[in-house]
Parts: structure tokens; C-alpha cells; sequence
């Protein structure tokens, strides 16, 4: 029962960092749109948008878990 439990909750944190990311994919293309000159935010944001892509899609922190955690 807690495996299902914790499959679900992966499920609902990814469907909700996918969410995320459109949100902030959307508003950056309506900052290059509408003012190119910022595009130090642009990067600000692709960089904040990287760290969730690396996290919960690429799983990076299972590299640093033990098996015993999983």
C-alpha cells in the first residue's frame, strides 16, 4: 500500500512540475515578445526551469540515495 501511495504522489508532483513549466515556458515567450531587453530574466527563469527538469524528470537523486531508500 505505501509504494502505491508513494507512486501516486510522484505522479501528482510531476503532473504538477509539467504544469509549472508550461506556465513558465508561456510567460517567457510573452517577456520575448513583449521586452527582448530582458533577457537576463529569461535566463533567471530557464535556469530555474532546468533545475526541475534535472530533479524530478532526470531523477538525478537517486545517483546520491542508497538502495535501501528506494
Amino acid at each position: 500500500m505505501a509504494e502505491n501511495e508513494s507512486r501516486r504522489a510522484a505522479l501528482n508532483r510531476g503532473v504538477w512540475v509539467a504544469l509549472m513549466l508550461a506556465v513558465l515556458t508561456f510567460g517567457e515567450y510573452l517577456v520575448g515578445v513583449i521586452a527582448p531587453p530582458w533577457g537576463m530574466l529569461l535566463m533567471i527563469v530557464a535556469a530555474f526551469k532546468a533545475f526541475f527538469v534535472i530533479t524530478e524528470y532526470m531523477h538525478i537523486g537517486r545517483l546520491f540515495s542508497s538502495d535501501e531508500e528506494h
